[in-house]
């Protein structure tokens, strides 16, 4: 993936923040370090830059081990390397106090990570640390990023194509790569044309919004009526929730909650298949949103899948459009339906093959099958 392929390794390589670039150039790490800017702006990436840079060894402390914070905090690494410390999403604590002792007592440089910099629990901790602002880039410098990729992967582009990719991707530069490399995927020169394969992204983009409101939105009415809007179906909407939480929500109980809040959910959705009865999306809609929203403890930034089930729904296509044939053909003679011969006649005549009970001539002959339904039936 070209996103790892060319992830800066050192403060230089960072696009735009000249400015808070310089900053922590010039940091003296004689105090705790908090980075601050909207989720997805990249703080983790600059924390890594400053790693490789200064040879720290990175660890992370979370609830999980604030308990041994001070004592991992006055330690050196196993090889000898002065560790970095590094708080995420330090808004989220769950005692805000425990962070507050860490910090006074710490000997090494520490790194404090927020979307939320304007919190009041972060008064304390804000007077503590040095403060630096990351800004989503301009599309112009993400554009002359992408073009030095192009140089280095011997691609060319038309002009304003990556402009637009530029665009697209509304400052986030994770989604402008990844778009390049997908658009710029078996070519070596883009055209205007080429970026039609992005159109499905914008589509997914108005899902991705959605997600992050629902995820680290503060204000519940907002977290509810993130879904409104989405041209997707409730059941769809569900999918996409369900495959990212866990990437998101990763503590035991918290995770446990949520997916009481989805399942609770997917049984309204379920009614209202069943009842024709839509007055009970305002309960589903509140459970896998606002439900999900008030389980989490703490968020961990996570790029936002595409759910799995969809696409093994995708690479069953043909699968399942071959079983539709071949009931096409038997439902006559077996008086069954197409959906029941799927399920039951098929791998019946499967094993019947397999254990030589049956000829797949004859059974060729008697339905009238091809020769690829007949290979479909007899795969192991």
């Amino acid at each position: 993936m070209w996103t790892v392929k060319y992830k800066p390794k050192k403060l230089d390589e960072l696009v735009g923040n000249k400015t808070a670039v310089e900053a922590l150039r010039n940091f003296d790490w004689k105090k705790p370090l908090i980075l601050h800017g909207g989720i997805g702006i990249g703080k983790t990436v600059v924390v890594e830059a400053i790693a490789l840079e200064k040879n720290f060894e990175i660890v992370e402390l979370d609830d999980t081990n604030m308990e041994q914070a001070l004592s991992i905090g006055e330690t050196s690494s196993l090889y000898g390397n002065r560790k970095l410390i590094l708080i995420e999403n330090v808004d989220t604590a769950a005692d805000i106090k425990k962070v507050t002792t860490f910090l006074e007592k710490t000997k090494n440089p520490t790194v404090l990570t927020t979307a939320d910099f304007k919190s009041k629990r972060l008064k304390t901790i804000k007077n503590m640390c040095f403060e630096v602002q990351l800004r989503r880039p301009q599309a112009a410098t993400i554009a002359n990023h992408l073009k030095e990729i192009c140089r280095k992967e011997s691609i060319t582009a038309e002009e304003g194509v990556l402009l637009t990719i530029a665009n697209n991707s509304k400052g986030d530069l994770r989604v402008a790569i990844t778009d390049l490399e997908t658009t710029a995927k078996d070519r070596k020169h883009i055209r205007e044309k080429d970026l039609e394969v992005l159109y499905q992204r914008d589509v997914e983009g108005d899902i991705y919004k959605a997600l992050s409101v629902i995820y680290s939105g503060k204000d519940i009415n907002e977290v509810v009526e993130s879904t409104w809007d989405l041209n997707e179906e409730p059941k769809n909407v569900i999918y996409w929730i369900e495959e990212n939480t866990p990437n998101v929500i990763q503590e035991p109980i918290p995770l446990s909650n949520a997916f009481h809040f989805l399942s609770k959910a997917d049984v309204f959705l379920g009614r209202i298949m069943r009842r024709q009865y839509w007055g009970f999306l305002r309960y589903a809609n509140a459970l896998m949103t606002a439900g999900v929203n008030a389980s989490k403890e703490k968020v961990r930034y996570a790029m936002y899948r595409f759910p799995s089930y969809f696409m093994k729904m995708g690479s069953s296509k043909g699968d399942r459009n071959m079983a539709d044939n071949i009931g096409e053909k038997m439902k006559a003679r077996i008086h069954a339906s197409k959906k029941t011969i799927a399920k039951e006649d098929i791998p019946m005549f499967r094993i019947l093959l397999k254990k030589g009970k049956i000829d797949a001539e004859n059974l060729t002959q008697e339905y009238q099958l091809s020769e690829e339904e007949i290979a479909y039936i007899g795969e192991s």
